[in-house]
C-alpha cells in the first residue's frame, strides 16, 4: 500500500498545474482519510462537567469559553453533593494549553481517584491517532 500524498506536500509548481476541481477532489479525500483512520477523540471539560462519582466540575477562571462555558484546566476543582472537593490532576498534557495549565478532558484523573467522565462541550476535542505517539504528559497522573 502507498502513503497518501496531501495537499500540504506537494511542490508550489504541482500546486499551481491543479484545478480548482481537482483540489477539492484531493481535499475530498483527505478528509476522508483522517476521518476514517483509527484514533480516539478526548472532548474538552468544560464548567458543570460530570465524574464518574456524581462530581461536578467547578472551573475557576473564567477567561475562556467555549460556547460560554468556562474551560476546566489541571488543578481546577470538582465539587461533590456532600460539599467535599477534589482537584483535577491529568489533563491534555503539552496538546493543549490555556493560561499556563493543560485543559482538563473527558477522562481526566482527579486527586481522589474519580474520573471526568462526560462534558456539556461536544465541538471542540482533541483527536489522537492510534499510530501516534500520546503528546508529552497526556492524561498522566503520576
Amino acid at each position: 500500500m502507498t502513503s497518501p500524498i496531501f495537499l500540504q506536500d506537494l511542490p508550489i509548481e504541482q500546486l499551481e498545474k491543479l484545478s480548482k476541481n481537482d483540489i477539492q477532489k484531493i481535499s475530498n479525500a483527505e478528509t476522508l482519510y483522517w476521518n476514517n483512520k483509527p484514533h480516539i477523540i478526548y472532548y474538552v471539560a468544560v464548567h458543570g462537567a460530570k465524574t464518574q462519582n456524581n462530581g461536578l466540575v467547578n472551573v475557576s477562571s473564567t477567561n475562556t469559553k467555549i460556547k460560554g462555558l468556562s474551560i476546566a484546566r489541571v488543578g481546577d476543582e470538582v465539587i461533590y453533593a456532600d460539599g467535599t472537593t477534589s482537584k483535577i490532576i491529568s489533563g491534555a498534557g503539552t496538546a493543549c494549553i490555556v493560561d499556563g495549565s493543560p485543559v482538563a478532558l473527558v477522562g481526566s484523573r482527579l486527586d481522589n481517584g474519580d474520573e471526568i467522565i462526560e462534558s456539556p462541550n461536544t465541538t471542540i476535542a482533541i483527536r489522537i491517532y492510534k499510530d501516534q505517539p500520546l503528546p508529552q504528559n497526556f492524561l498522566s497522573h503520576d
